[in-house]
């Protein structure tokens, strides 16, 4: 049974791109949205855990590639996640400031 078989796609390149925005909250309350670890693999539940630890505050997975942090930590993440990952270089991490939700 000679068939061609299955044709392999190839994976869908996507830009591998950190992003990072500080989104705010009520009054002056402010959450940090990270998104884009997943493009390099991490896991990330494994993320979160680590940024809900080093951090001290609350942290969950939102979306399919998105971590949201309570609390303002836009200046101190691009460090840590260098720190932790490096595979992530400092040229594929962007940071938006403050976004509207």
């Amino acid at each position: 049974k000679g068939g061609r078989g299955q044709i392999k796609q190839k994976k869908k390149t996507v830009p591998q791109k950190v992003t990072i925005a500080k989104i705010p909250r009520a009054k002056k309350k402010y959450v940090t949205r990270v998104c884009g670890l997943a493009t390099f693999e991490i896991d990330l539940k494994e993320a979160q855990r680590f940024f809900a630890q080093k951090f001290s505050c609350g942290a969950s997975v939102t979306g399919e590639d998105e971590i949201i942090i309570q609390g303002d930590f836009t200046d101190d993440i691009i460090d840590v996640i260098q720190e932790k990952w490096p595979e992530v270089d400092d040229d594929s991490i962007e940071d938006l400031g403050e976004v509207k939700k």
